[in-house]
């Protein structure tokens, strides 16, 4: 059962900067002529492409319950976009509350493939009880459970370092792991909630990685676009996650759950490698998905520094 193109669909961390999937669902519903309300934390002048898209803006906190039944009044269907940190299962039952108030019969959940109750991630066992909440809730959600790694990680994590000393260093070393854009992660979102709630058996959507890489394959996938060298360089899990607390807090956000969330994956991963899995981008989207190299020239001043 499709969604009435005259309701309006809300999408929740629409301005995120980490994959910025949000982002991407928004502008995907646009682009089909749906009406879409946009959750953001403020309104700064990533709200304002988003509104000057067409996007109605509304201001909103998952730990204000007020704010959120405010956010999903006469919308049906949603996107609950929280970041890698903690809070997800807090917000996710105020979310599910507010919906049944609000009437919501459709949320779209971006998960992880870690996501289960024995999870060595603590975000992966989060996440899990997330997903359990908007079931309790009856909300006929659906889970994305993303088995990759997002590229824009590269950027986000990776690209002051890149930028300062050509270096790249985390705990993965040569382990090969699977990639996807948070582009085409939002555009598989926006094609679920453009296809409404499905029957309880297809409710559960994974996705795997377009390519699979290795640190130091990335490093040199960048060195050529960047014409300078880059260098990966394997730490310990405890100094990576030294490192990841370090930079977050000179940003004046510090998240210790990223950190142990990433730190946790490169122990497990080593073992337990994430299998080979179909990305779903075209079959769900009918758009072809797009490569590292690409990405990477999409993102080059994120890693030149240069515009």
């Amino acid at each position: 059962m499709e969604t009435d193109e005259n309701t309006t669909i809300l999408v929740t961390g629409a301005a995120g900067r980490q994959g910025a999937s949000g982002r991407a669902v928004v502008e995907r519903l646009l682009s089909k002529g749906r009406r879409v309300r946009a959750m953001v934390r403020t309104r700064d002048e990533r709200a304002s492409v988003l509104e000057k898209a067409g996007a109605e803006i509304v201001v909103g906190d998952f730990a204000d319950y007020a704010s959120l039944c405010s956010a999903v009044e006469g919308v049906r269907s949603a996107y609950f976009c929280h970041p890698v940190g903690p809070g997800i299962t807090e917000a996710a039952g105020l979310f599910a509350a507010a919906g049944r108030e609000k009437g919501l019969s459709h949320v779209v959940d971006l998960s992880l493939a870690a996501a289960r109750p024995d999870s060595p991630s603590p975000q992966g066992r989060a996440q899990w009880v997330a997903e359990q909440i908007f079931d309790w809730a009856g909300l006929a959600a659906t889970h994305l459970r993303i088995a990759a790694f997002f590229m824009e990680n590269i950027a986000l994590l990776d690209g002051p370092g890149i930028r300062k000393r050509g270096r790249i260093a985390n705990s993965f070393g040569a382990l090969s792991l699977p990639w996807i854009s948070g582009v085409d992660v939002g555009n598989i979102a926006a094609s679920l909630l453009l296809a409404g709630p499905q029957p309880a058996d297809r409710r559960l959507v994974v996705a795997g990685g377009v390519e699979r890489l290795n640190y130091g394959q990335i490093a040199d996938v960048i060195a050529r676009q960047i014409g300078r060298a880059v260098q990966y360089e394997e730490l310990t899990p405890d100094a990576w996650h030294r490192e990841l607390v370090a930079a977050s807090t000179a940003k004046g956000e510090p998240n210790i759950r990223g950190a142990d969330h990433l730190t946790a994956q490169s122990i497990a991963l080593r073992k337990n490698p994430i299998p080979a899995l179909p990305d779903r981008v075209e079959e769900l989207t009918g758009q072809a998905a797009i490569g590292f190299s690409q990405f990477i020239k999409m993102r080059l001043t994120d890693f030149s520094g240069t515009a």
